[in-house]
């Protein structure tokens, strides 16, 4: 058995060709994964949440496994390198202190994690992978000759409003009647 859960994700994303199709997607159909990958995560935990109520331990696990699952494929499909991810995480909450946390009231006296003075975010710069590109325009900038196209539709369009200007230069409820005339 793999103790590398990043490793053993990145296989299975080869396998079923996510990797591959991942290489090929528009900016949109990128922006369109994430959003599949983060409904699928909010499935899975609303599975989770349903077997605790259910108290069946076995779908406990799995989905907490699952959710670990989709979360790494995500990253792995995107390019991230989870272990970086990961160490910066774990540096930043191992920089928090215990305390109390006022916001979220801890019935179970259980250690809360808190921010000291002076703590410092996580920063993932340089490790956003592809997520960047899901963010581009979803259309191709215009070429120049798309642009000088419709200049040329534009003007053509001024022209026509101008000859028919000449006919009827005031827009009335009857202009059709007052046209006819």
């Amino acid at each position: 058995m793999s103790a590398d859960w990043v490793n053993d994700i990145n296989r299975m994303q080869t396998k079923f060709g996510v990797r591959d199709w991942i290489s090929k997607a528009t900016p949109f159909e990128l922006q369109e994964y994430l959003k599949f990958r983060l409904k699928f995560i909010k499935e899975e935990y609303d599975e989770t949440r349903e077997a605790l109520i259910d108290e069946d331990a076995e779908e406990i696990v799995d989905g907490l496994i699952d959710i670990c699952v989709v979360a790494i494929g995500t990253l792995d499909a995107m390019g991230i390198n989870a272990h970086t991810a990961w160490d910066e995480i774990f540096e930043a909450n191992m920089a928090k202190e215990v305390g109390v946390k006022e916001e979220r009231p801890n019935p179970l006296g259980l250690p809360d994690l808190i921010k000291p003075e002076g703590w410092v975010n996580p920063s993932h710069e340089g490790n956003h992978g592809i997520i960047p590109k899901s963010f581009e325009p979803k259309y191709p900038v215009e070429t120049f000759e798309q642009t000088k196209l419709k200049e040329n539709m534009m003007k053509a369009n001024v022209a026509r409003t101008e000859i028919s200007g000449k006919v009827n230069t005031r827009w009335t409820p009857n202009a059709i009647e007052i046209y006819n005339e």
